[in-house]
């Protein structure tokens, strides 16, 4: 989900007009964050395949609805024909689990796994604050060098304070584990500790480029020795990380071995499927479009070979039963072959139009998760739904000049997911919080039909003309919302892709965002 920041020059304005102390737009910042009942996150996962990931409150007591519908606008130029549901992956499943027993009070392989998922959600929200503290610091220098109001040193002492919290929790859950007598989850807890390294390094990271742009901005000089302390506890943070994972024997990345870098990736990405896999939920599709087409055809034959046999009855008692050679024979074998040519397309006719008919009313597919076994006997139904698929093509103004007149023709793809979440009283006890649906769709059928030109653009650098090489790029508008449990979310965004992939992804408020 995109985080709204505040620009200098609107904090400016804001303060100047309604009398907010930094304090209170921190607050006001944090809250709005955090009060989000659904919460939307777009991006592209790799070359080809665009992903959209819903992630929605367990309901308390009452079973709650929601509707989910994702739009792509393809330009019919570069579309091509293809099966949505051959595209769609989707999987759902829990989230963040509250962790709230120690790793060593864990007695199962499924409670120490759902403990490390916590861990490592609340490393993820700690780097999310980090990084939302981190814009907050830059724009409150800003704010103090115009409106003489506090110092940001507080707002990097936060920031500190966020690094410490998060090591000492990683540092907490390495002392539960060593104090924990052996058993059968003595193979489990080195991976506990393994994967809790991966994802205390992917925050510091993260934490580490965020600093980066905020050093690099005149914010960076402003806030000076501050910034160079902060600086040294990250490094510090990932020198102690790192020297863990040497004494543990974890695979090490080197900067000059490519092979050694690929081999922890690679690692991380097993460890990160271990851990989350026993949040996932058991799939049971319902093809209904197949039935649908089934029952269709069955009813559709039923009724054209009714019809046909009613008029060969009557050319039986007609042109037929008076015939013997000549022109009536002939008139009567024509009539036949009329009769079931006839037949076949009232069948081909009413097929589709049944299987249509049901499919707009109901769904194209139904799709319910269950609750492992091994979390419920009983693999109870925790998500229900139905979905569907639709194209069709339709006129855009030009965006260059709407009131031209002139129409644009593009292709929309509209998924639609509507479903139902059931409260469950066993999910609340076991710290789960959030369901979470996650959906990706290949657009790789349309790369063939982009163009791949290069051309080259001449650009003026200090007096003197040069050329820049530009890969033509197309733009396909995309937007997810969601409905329900009381609130309503909307996320717009612009895919650029490439003859070679997707290239990136702009959201609302991104510069050059604009489809």
């Amino acid at each position: 989900m995109a985080n709204i920041l505040l620009t200098p020059i609107e904090a400016v304005g804001i303060a100047d007009r309604l009398s907010i102390s930094p304090d209170s737009m921190r607050e006001s910042a944090r809250h709005s964050a955090d009060v989000q009942p659904i919460d939307i996150r777009l991006e592209v996962h790799d070359a080809s395949r665009f992903e959209w990931t819903v992630a929605s409150p367990l309901p308390e007591k009452n079973d709650a609805e929601y509707e989910l519908v994702a739009e792509l606008e393809v330009p019919a130029n570069v579309f091509a024909q293809h099966v949505p549901w051959e595209r769609l992956q989707s999987w759902t499943r829990l989230d963040r689990p509250t962790g709230a027993l120690a790793p060593g009070e864990a007695v199962t392989t499924d409670e120490l796994r759902r403990v490390a998922i916590g861990v490592a959600q609340r490393i993820s929200r700690g780097g999310d604050r980090f990084a939302r503290e981190c814009r907050l610091a830059a724009s409150l220098t800003n704010l103090t060098r115009h409106t003489h109001a506090a110092s940001s040193e507080p707002s990097l002492a936060r920031l500190r304070k966020i690094l410490s919290d998060v090591c000492r929790r990683v540092v907490d859950a390495r002392r539960s584990l060593d104090s924990a007598e052996s058993g059968a989850l003595t193979r489990e807890r080195p991976l506990v500790d393994e994967y809790l390294s991966v994802r205390i390094l992917e925050m510091l990271t993260a934490s580490d480029k965020t600093l980066s742009l905020v050093e690099n901005s005149e914010a960076g000089i402003e806030l000076g020795k501050p910034l160079v302390e902060l600086r040294a506890t990250l490094n510090d943070a990932m020198l102690q990380e790192l020297s863990h994972r040497n004494d543990s024997g974890y695979i090490k990345a080197a900067a000059d071995s490519v092979t050694s870098v690929d081999a922890y990736v690679a690692r991380a990405s097993r460890l990160k499927k271990h851990f989350q896999e026993v949040l996932f939920l058991e799939p049971e599709i319902v093809e209904v479009a197949k039935r649908a087409n089934h029952w269709g055809a069955a009813i559709a034959a039923l009724t054209a070979s009714t019809w046909a046999f009613g008029v060969q009855l009557l050319l039986l008692r007609g042109t037929l039963m008076e015939a013997t050679v000549g022109s009536g024979l002939a008139v009567a074998a024509v009539a036949a072959g009329v009769v079931y040519a006839t037949k076949d397309r009232l069948k081909e006719i009413g097929r589709n139009w049944i299987s249509g008919k049901l499919q707009r009313i109901y769904a194209q597919r139904v799709a319910r998760w269950r609750a492992p076994a091994r979390m419920m006997p009983g693999r109870d139904v925790i998500v229900t739904a139905r979905e569907s698929f639709d194209q069709k093509l339709v006129q855009r103004p030009d965006p260059l000049n709407p009131d031209s007149g002139v129409g644009v023709p593009v292709t929309i793809i509209r998924f639609t997911h509507r479903g139902t979440v059931a409260s469950s009283k066993v999910l609340s006890e076991n710290g789960i919080s959030r369901i979470k649906h996650v959906f990706r769709y290949d657009l790789s059928a349309l790369l063939p039909r982009l163009d791949d030109a290069v051309k080259r653009i001449p650009v003026l650098e200090n007096g003197v003309v040069r050329f820049a090489e530009a890969h033509k790029t197309y733009r396909v508008p995309v937007s997810v919302s969601v409905i329900g449990q009381g609130a309503s979310v909307q996320r717009n965004a612009c895919l650029i892709l490439q003859k070679r992939g997707l290239e990136r992804l702009e959201e609302d408020g991104d510069v050059d965002a604009s489809c």
